[in-house]
């Protein structure tokens, strides 16, 4: 049972972070799935973009260039998007953001930030960057996917998948890591232990 408490304690510390970065975005998918409404979802977006780093702010937390990259793109796509009441701008935000989110994770061992420190202290770095380059990946296909879908199939179909599979992807990702990382860890323990 202790084992059961002690990592669900640890989800919740590595998932925390991750849920504060994709904020903005977790509500525009949400309110597109559940209202149909891009405008809506658009503005209560980058009201909730705009709002996230003025509390980081005010309680002076850093705020990280990931935080920083999708605050332009929800102020700027989504300008675009209520000015000229065209949803083609939150398509080509999306990818935009896709990609750019990929590009940042493509910095070496940038998942060092999530880990708890017993991961850090006894993965390689080779291991921590092959865990690492895994979320690029995803990130450039769900761009490209994204992109397809919106442009060849138009706005309903681009925001029933925006609302599940970019949503969906990442925890599938996060849930088959979680459990790899924590087998490989418990493995490299163990075998030291043994080697004691």
């Amino acid at each position: 049972m202790n084992d059961l408490i002690q990592t669900v304690k640890s989800l919740s510390m590595a998932v925390r972070p991750l849920l504060a970065d994709l904020a903005s975005t977790i509500f525009f998918a949400i309110l597109i799935a559940v209202t149909g409404n891009v405008f809506l979802a658009t503005g209560i977006g980058m009201a909730i973009g705009i709002g996230q780093i003025a509390v980081l702010k005010w309680l002076g937390r850093p705020i990280f260039i990931m935080q920083w990259m999708s605050l332009a793109l929800v102020i700027v796509f989504g300008s675009l998007t209520l000015y000229f009441h065209d949803p083609r701008f939150v398509i080509v935000k999306f990818t935009i953001a896709h990609v750019a989110i990929g590009a940042a994770m493509l910095q070496p061992n940038w998942m060092s930030r999530y880990l708890p420190a017993i991961v850090t202290d006894t993965l390689s770095k080779a291991e921590l960057t092959l865990y690492s380059a895994m979320w690029p990946v995803m990130m450039f296909a769900l761009a490209a996917v994204s992109l397809y879908i919106g442009l060849e199939y138009g706005v309903k179909a681009w925001a029933w998948f925006s609302a599940t599979i970019p949503g969906a992807a990442p925890w599938v990702l996060f849930g088959l890591q979680y459990a790899a990382i924590r087998f490989h860890v418990r493995s490299i323990l163990k075998r030291r232990a043994m080697d004691a």
